[in-house]
């Protein structure tokens, strides 16, 4: 179990401590809205009505002993940035920050913000993709290069062979990295691992490649 600090309580925010908690883990909540607080009593482990652009603030919660720090706050770009900035000088670790505009995400990233999130962009982005490529149900871009999706087999060509009689590395440019069948078991990816109609692949590869990629399976 890890612990971690969510400060601000928004729709982003909110959605991390739910998760976090639901994953087993420690959350400690701050907001200054006491009704987002007295909403979340009862979900984080820890919650806090306070303004994280006080120091002493953060200081008192022990902001460098937590596994990780997410700066949710929302609108108010000026404290967004101010709180990011008072988190990394207090120490912490794996700081993760909410950006909503360019300027925003320049600035947390000079200031030392190790990840920048756009809940708003990055769901845009997700509609955008499932729309042009409906046969993939997840993508998740894994850094510039490469990204990581799900993609269900529906072409009888490949029903019944295993990884390497599909040959799909060689031919298609991506690595089956899991593969969950039809009746719900799943197996890593191997090469004699066997595919079907109906199975979910993980696979990993270039966006272009993925695409392609599911345009035949």
């Amino acid at each position: 179990m890890k612990s971690f600090c969510v400060i601000g309580l928004g729709r982003f925010g909110s959605s991390v401590v739910k998760s976090l908690v639901k994953n087993g883990h420690e959350v400690v909540a701050i907001d200054t809205d006491a009704k987002k607080i007295d909403d979340y009593k009862d979900i984080a482990t820890h919650v806090m009505i306070a303004d994280a652009t006080d120091e002493r603030v953060l200081k008192n919660v022990e902001i460098d002993k937590f596994n990780g720090v997410v700066v949710a706050i929302g609108r108010n770009v000026q404290a967004s940035i101010l709180t990011t900035m008072i988190v990394i000088e207090a120490g912490a670790k794996n700081v993760v920050a909410k950006a909503t505009t360019d300027v925003q995400i320049k600035v947390l990233s000079k200031i030392g913000a190790d990840k920048i999130i756009q809940p708003e962009k990055d769901a845009g982005d997700r509609v955008a993709d499932n729309l042009v490529h409906p046969d993939i149900s997840e993508y998740l871009d894994l850094s510039d290069d490469y990204s990581f999706a799900k993609i269900a087999v529906r072409n009888i060509r490949f029903d019944g062979l295993n990884l390497f009689q599909a040959n799909l590395t060689q031919e298609y440019h991506v690595n089956v990295a899991f593969v969950k069948k039809a009746d719900g078991t799943a197996t890593i990816g191997k090469h004699n691992t066997k595919i079907g109609l109906g199975d979910v692949l993980y696979v990993v590869g270039t966006k272009e490649d993925i695409e392609n990629f599911s345009e035949i399976i």
